[in-house]
């Protein structure tokens, strides 16, 4: 096959492959980028104003108004005990987070500024070495492949070899008592005595003193309000992480929303929510309902006491915690006959 003919034919493959991608059409390379991350296969924005909603078919409340995520970047989900999830998810990181005035709630397009631990650098790798973040196993500020000497580079996310050099960084939250090398950090949240997932070479079997974890870096953060209806059930708060930040966050965050259930007179009922990981809700300011430990959302998981929903407004809230994994929530209410109550209007206001 002559040079001429190569070139007339490779032509053609990639006039027909992009033919066929684009149906015709300019592709956005960004949208290309993101397009199984789209925030509006998930979501549609509402103004501030807008007509309320009812819930679904299921009674399931699509409407929320929910801020973008704090960074938590824990390294695992074992971290998710009682008394962790009642910590952080009860944290006040900016003024009026927890307000119970429903006059007062956030508007969309609200922006507040947070200060909080510095997400880590290679996505999913800075949860235990997944396939980025840092590098196990390395000499003094260098990476290395798998069992090569000191000074060498090695892929980013495969896991170390042999002892550490002095000064190396771990990821902070390592567990105590891993080989490693003098100054490192470790995964926040990581058990004690256990290594990190990326660090059975560099960490469990390294060589080297251990040494304390190093306080997390933090950064200011602004975040903004959104008030969206969701185009499922659950609430896709991974989708909406990624779609709110461009992509630049969806491990390791802490959730924050509400909604307004607007009733014609008083009624009791029970709160049934799922999440993924971790959550907390509360109805009228009264924390009803608590989902602990790494657990996958399935609907109904949890249900609240007896609580009653008064005659007007009331506010729900909840918060969300998730770890290198998905995360997403779901709610609704159920008469005490247990049948389901949908006898409701949602608004963000």
């Amino acid at each position: 096959m002559n040079r001429k003919f190569k070139l007339i034919l490779a032509v053609g493959m990639a006039t027909v492959l992009v033919g066929c991608g684009s149906n015709g059409s300019k592709i956005d390379p960004s949208r290309v980028a993101n397009r199984n991350v789209e925030y509006d296969q998930y979501f549609t924005e509402i103004k501030a104003d807008a007509a309320p909603a009812k819930p679904d078919e299921k009674g399931f409340i699509r409407r929320w108004t929910i801020i973008e995520p704090i960074n938590k970047p824990n390294s695992g989900n074992t971290v998710f005990t009682d008394s962790y999830i009642l910590a952080e998810l009860t944290k006040e990181y900016f003024k009026g987070q927890f307000t119970n005035d429903i006059k007062s709630l956030p508007k969309t397009g609200d922006e507040v500024i947070v200060e909080t631990e510095a997400p880590r650098a290679g996505g999913r790798g800075g949860f235990g070495g997944f396939g980025g973040g840092a590098p196990q196993g390395a000499g003094a500020g260098q990476a290395r492949p798998q069992g090569a000497g000191a000074g060498q580079a090695r892929p980013q996310g495969a896991p170390g070899a042999g002892a550490p050099g002095a000064g190396q960084a771990r990821p902070q939250g390592a567990p105590q008592g891993a080989p490693a090398g003098a100054g490192q950090g470790r995964p926040q949240g990581a058990p004690q005595g256990m290594g990190g997932f990326g660090g059975f070479g560099g960490g469990m079997m390294g060589g080297g003193a251990p040494a304390a974890a190093a306080a997390p870096a933090t950064v200011k953060d602004t975040l903004t309000w959104h008030s969206v209806d969701s185009k499922l059930f659950n609430i896709k708060l991974i989708r909406f992480a990624l779609g709110s930040s461009n992509g630049q966050k969806r491990y390791g965050l802490i959730f924050n929303a509400f909604t307004v259930i607007n009733v014609d007179q008083d009624v009791v009922v029970r709160l049934a929510a799922g999440s993924n990981a971790s959550s907390i809700w509360w109805v009228n300011g009264e924390k009803v309902l608590t989902l602990q430990a790494d657990r996958r959302m399935v609907a109904d998981d949890g249900m609240s006491k007896r609580i009653t929903l008064k005659k007007g407004k009331n506010l729900v809230r909840a918060a969300v915690i998730n770890g290198p994994g998905m995360s997403d929530m779901c709610a609704r209410f159920y008469n005490e006959d247990g049948t389901i109550f949908k006898n409701y209007t949602i608004t963000n206001n």
